[in-house]
């Protein structure tokens, strides 16, 4: 019997690679979210412990240094609306990753599917083959069998 070659094969190995890199690509991406949030909260939490110090000293030492932590938290700030906006573009670009990785892969599933009836047809279409060929032998061999007969009542 020979083995059985489905013609889209090769597209469905593309299609399994593809998917793979877009899967890769998915969990980058959430990897680089993660990593841009964890510094969110860092620098949260460094500004709120800066001011929560300078809430806790006297009037005098404030005085002197509020305006140079003031400062620096405004610049914390405007370093913390550029990782939100690096947050909102990570997120956005994950989102259209998502959607060609759900595509891709209803694909592959499709593909799989096709390639699964074909196997099924041809594994159907040989095993009828067989039978035709175990049938024709069969017929040979009793006709084989019965032409001593025949020749005997026939003369």
């Amino acid at each position: 019997m020979k083995r059985f070659r489905w013609r889209l094969q090769r597209v469905l190995d593309i299609t399994a690679k593809r998917e793979q890199a877009l899967r890769l690509e998915l969990f980058a991406l959430a990897r680089a979210l993660v990593r841009v949030r964890q510094e969110i909260v860092a620098r949260q939490a460094a500004v709120r412990t800066l001011l929560a110090d300078l809430g806790r000293r006297t009037l005098v030492e404030r005085l002197a240094e509020q305006t140079v932590v003031l400062a620096c938290a405004a610049a914390e700030e405007r370093i913390l609306r550029g990782l939100r906006r690096r947050v909102a573009d990570l997120e956005a670009q994950r989102a259209e990753k998502t959607r060609r990785f759900r595509q891709v892969r209803a694909t592959r599933q499709t593909l799989e599917r096709l390639r699964e009836e074909a196997r099924h047809r041809y594994l159907r279409e040989m095993a009828a083959r067989e039978q035709a060929q175990f049938d024709e032998v069969s017929h040979i061999a009793f006709a084989r069998r019965e032409r001593p007969r025949m020749a005997g009542v026939a003369g």
